[in-house]
Parts: structure tokens; C-alpha cells; sequence
């Protein structure tokens, strides 16, 4: 191995471990209680060594969030495989998508952070332009699913997709969000537990793709 290959191995590894460790302060604090002070002390490299890697906070946010996305591509994928209708292939997705938010709380807040900021909020980071274009593969994946099941019967045909594309992910936002601020509250008041509010949560989506003449 040369010289560069090693050197190039050295700085994805570093910042591989700024990565890792950015995503536990985000697991913890969230994004707003994530500062790149706390990054550096708790990396152990000062702040200009952080600002090798990634120019700003908001560039660190958008390398977590295609992080996330790839390997959401990846499960969306394997989703396609496994199922034989496209009704089957939109649950099987908006599972994938709970579970991976419930095992990643960092991607998940990162998420959620990048859907919450306005156009104006917005930054073209390297990281974002990037991570729009995967995003937009994912939606294409779920939009194949849909347009599936209209073919094959399993979903009613008079579903606006784009409708769909972003009430589906805004209704797994929005319960996730849920979730993770208030499941003691709704466990202590309604005696509600995760399991049965995500359950709920996916029976809504079914509800509103599924042809009725099928049934269930």
C-alpha cells in the first residue's frame, strides 16, 4: 500500500470515528442539544482537525443523513424481494422504516431535522445534494411498490401516488416523533404501549392503500 491509499484510509477511518461519535451525542442530546464543542472534546480533536472533515454542523447533519438513506436504499431494496404484492412491499417498507428509527435514534432525529427546516434553511453541502438524489431513489422504490400493487390489484387503483409518497412518510414521522417524546405519557394516561401505537400506525397505512374488493 502506498503512501496516499494509507493516508486516505487513516482520514476515512477518523472520520468514521467522528461520525460514530457524532451519532452518539445526537442519540443523547438530539440535534439541537449537539454542539460541535461537545463533538471535538468528546473526539478528542480540536475544532479546526473537526473542520478537516466537515465544514459546519450542518454539514456533519447531512453526512448522517445520507448515511441513513444509503442504507435505507438498501433495506427498501430487499423489501422488493421478499414480498409478492405491492401492498405487501409498501407494509414491508413502512416496518423497515419503524424499526430502523426505533433501533437509530440518530438517524432518525437527523431526519427529522432536515424534513423540519425550511427552503430557506436549507445549505447545498456536498452531503445534502447528495443525499437529495438518494432520497429521491427511495421515493421512486416506494412509488414502484404503489404502482405494483394498482397493477396487480392489491392496492386500489385511484391513489394519488405523490399524495401518498409524502403522507406516508410524513404519518412515520410524525408517530415516531410521538414516540419518542411522549410513549411514558401515553403508557402512564392511556395505557398504550409502542408496539400497539406503531400496529395502529401501520393499519392506517393499509387502510388507505389497500383494494377493499381483496379484502384483507
Amino acid at each position: 500500500m502506498g503512501i496516499r491509499e494509507r493516508k486516505e484510509r487513516e482520514r476515512e477511518q477518523r472520520r468514521g470515528s467522528i461520525l460514530k461519535e457524532a451519532k452518539n451525542l445526537i442519540s443523547r442530546n438530539g440535534v439541537e442539544g449537539t454542539s460541535m464543542n461537545q463533538l471535538a472534546e468528546s473526539t478528542e480533536l480540536n475544532k479546526a482537525t473537526l473542520y478537516l472533515y466537515f465544514s459546519n454542523k450542518d454539514d456533519l447533519i447531512d453526512a448522517i443523513v445520507f448515511e441513513a438513506l444509503e442504507q435505507l436504499e438498501k433495506l427498501f431494496t430487499l423489501a422488493g424481494l421478499e414480498a409478492s404484492t405491492g401492498l405487501i412491499k409498501v407494509m414491508r417498507i413502512a416496518e423497515i422504516l419503524f424499526d430502523f428509527y426505533k433501533k437509530h435514534p440518530a438517524y432518525f432525529y437527523t431526519m427529522n431535522h432536515q424534513e423540519r427546516r425550511t427552503a430557506a434553511e436549507r445549505l447545498e453541502t456536498p452531503y445534502a445534494v447528495k443525499g437529495n438524489e438518494k432520497a429521491a431513489v427511495l421515493f421512486q422504490i416506494l412509488a414502484d411498490c404503489i404502482r405494483e400493487g394498482m397493477d396487480d390489484g392489491s392496492i386500489r387503483a385511484d391513489v394519488d401516488v405523490r399524495s401518498f409518497l409524502m403522507l406516508f412518510f410524513a404519518h412515520i414521522y410524525g408517530v415516531m416523533q410521538t414516540m419518542y417524546a411522549k410513549a411514558d405519557v401515553y403508557e402512564d394516561v392511556l395505557h398504550l404501549d409502542a408496539a400497539i401505537i406503531e400496529g395502529s400506525a401501520r393499519e392506517m397505512i393499509a387502510y388507505y392503500v389497500r383494494n377493499p374488493s381483496i379484502g384483507k
